[in-house]
């Protein structure tokens, strides 16, 4: 079990231009502002920028990666997300994770697990922070 104040470091992931028309179709999103790369140039971001949920859940991914959920997750409970800046075609994110708590469900066999990302571009600007809070394995 992991242990509250442990930290870990993703691996970096650019996001693509791919990120972003697969991210629409599956979710619907095709405000233009990701999509409408004409429309997107008369915008203050002066280009496409990625969904901040599909942001959102490369920084999951990213946990992933990093060992923190895998099989260990076994429910999402809550989560609660802040976006800063956008993340263009071409940016590499990274997340630092935390974990916040660890505390014993009221069922056997299972604990609640609350963690804080931080996810950081390339110039290590910080772009989203939350909090996931999950059922876990005991």
């Amino acid at each position: 079990m992991l242990e509250k104040g442990a930290r870990f470091t993703s691996p970096g992931r650019t996001v693509t231009e791919t990120d972003i028309v697969t991210f629409s179709g599956l979710s619907g999103d095709y405000t233009p502002i990701h999509t409408d790369a004409e429309f997107a140039r008369t915008t203050p971001m002066g280009e496409r920028i990625a969904h901040g949920p599909l942001v959102m859940s490369i920084a999951i991914g990213l946990g992933t990666l990093s060992g923190l959920f895998g099989d260990r997750v076994i429910g999402l409970v809550n989560i609660n997300w802040d976006f800063s800046l956008p993340v263009r075609i071409g940016d590499t994110i990274r997340a630092e994770l935390e974990v916040e708590d660890i505390r014993p469900s009221s069922k056997p066999g299972r604990a609640i697990g609350t963690y804080r990302f931080d996810v950081l571009n390339q110039r290590g600007e910080p772009i989203q922070r939350g909090r996931m809070i999950v059922v876990l394995r005991a």
